[in-house]
């Protein structure tokens, strides 16, 4: 950020940003402490630095692009780790499986997330996501523009787990889609 915007700007874009998320925090107080991992570890920095951003001058457009920009890489360093577990034989034939598992227990309804199970087999993982508290919390403050960047962050970390795995989703909440259509397919 100092490199784009200089070291003042950004000094008051982070003192705006920690204010910001200190107010939304506050706001949102009596949500389930099972949902912290997302508002508060992702979804609340995220609006918080926007409006910071934005309210230092910066376009919205421009923001949601660096913010964006950001997540996808974060997402790029999660996906090289993923990718070095992959190396181990016959891990990947677990992930499907392992998914399922993962995502109702961290992206289940007490996170806020509302999902349509397909199919959950040895080779395969569907289903859709119905409600997303990405998109429900941009939205309700104003910046849907950056629910697209968490989209692209899976798609970064888990686009390219191994050759044999195939991450296919034609459509998410955030992109304009009425819905999230997950699926996870051993080929």
């Amino acid at each position: 950020m100092e490199k784009q915007y200089g070291a003042e700007k950004t000094d008051a874009i982070i003192e705006d940003a920690w204010r910001r998320y200190a107010e939304i925090v506050d706001e949102n107080a009596d949500e389930p402490k099972k949902m912290y991992m997302h508002t508060r570890k992702r979804i609340y920095p995220a609006i918080a630095a926007f409006d910071a951003m934005t309210g230092n001058g910066i376009s919205r457009e421009e923001a949601a692009a660096f913010l964006n920009r950001y997540y996808e890489k974060r997402a790029a360093g999660v996906g090289a780790k993923i990718q070095g577990a992959m190396k181990i034989p016959g891990l990947y034939k677990l992930v499907p499986r392992f998914f399922a598992k993962m995502t109702k227990s961290s992206f289940g309804e007490d996170c806020g997330f509302r999902a349509n199970w397909i199919r959950t087999e040895q080779e395969e993982m569907c289903f859709d996501m119905l409600a997303c508290p990405y998109q429900d919390t941009c939205v309700k403050y104003g910046c849907p523009e950056i629910v697209a960047g968490f989209c692209r962050a899976d798609d970064e970390a888990y686009g390219h787990m191994h050759p044999k795995l195939k991450w296919g989703r034609t459509k998410t909440l955030g992109q304009g889609g009425d819905c999230c259509d997950f699926r996870l397919t051993i080929e």
